[in-house]
């Protein structure tokens, strides 16, 4: 009887984690560039929560003299 009850235990733990799994990796995220000759991250933050109606987030990058706002949001926003 506990030989069953452990198959049992070990087939459900396996069916629970296939099912997390699923559910994490259909999140995609997108990504949209805010290009600025100047940026600071806070300021990159709230311009990217306005752009995507609170989702997602921001931050600033420099390409030689231009700096720029990275913005990174769930893609069925």
């Amino acid at each position: 009887m506990t030989q069953k009850a452990t198959i049992l235990a070990i087939f459900m733990v396996v069916l629970v984690l296939g099912l997390e799994t699923k559910e994490t990796q259909g999140q995609e995220m997108c990504h949209d560039l805010i290009k600025k000759t100047d940026c600071d991250d806070a300021t990159c933050v709230t311009l990217c929560k306005q752009k995507w109606n609170g989702n997602g987030g921001g931050s600033c990058f420099q390409i030689v003299n231009l700096k720029s706002c990275l913005c990174a949001f769930p893609c069925q926003v």
